[in-house]
């Protein structure tokens, strides 16, 4: 059942869509904010002085929206880790350490429970469109 699921794309792809967007929509807004400011700085009716000050205030504006866009991408992603870490949690497919059911890879008995996750991570999931 699970490789069904994840030929179809995944579970939430309307999220992991959104996810995508924001993240082109970041990229739109830095694109925007640098017309602003060449507009600002070499075709806005006014004296050098307030050009530059113009050109701050998009300066700034840009950066802030685009961090906050890319804000909103990680916290989908954040939201769809959660719920999978809670499902898996939940189902009992990750072992606690100590429990006899983890992975032990070392010699001197270091557990590795890492090499008992079998999907991809949110972020990777979104630069691939799964």
């Amino acid at each position: 059942m699970h490789r069904a699921h994840v030929q179809t794309g995944g579970r939430y792809p309307v999220l992991r869509a959104l996810g995508i967007l924001s993240m082109v929509g970041a990229l739109g807004i830095v694109l925007m904010g640098l017309y602003w400011i060449g507009w600002s700085l070499f075709a806005a009716p006014a004296n050098m002085r307030d050009r530059l000050g113009l050109a701050a205030a998009f300066l700034v504006a840009t950066f802030v929206l685009t961090v906050a866009t890319l804000a909103f991408a990680e916290l989908i992603k954040l939201m769809i880790d959660v719920e999978h870490n809670t499902r898996i949690t939940s189902m009992g497919g990750a072992p606690a350490a100590g429990n006899g059911s983890a992975v032990v890879t070392e010699a001197d008995g270091r557990i590795n429970r890492i090499a008992e996750i079998d999907e991809e991570s949110a972020e990777a999931a979104l630069l691939r469109g799964h």
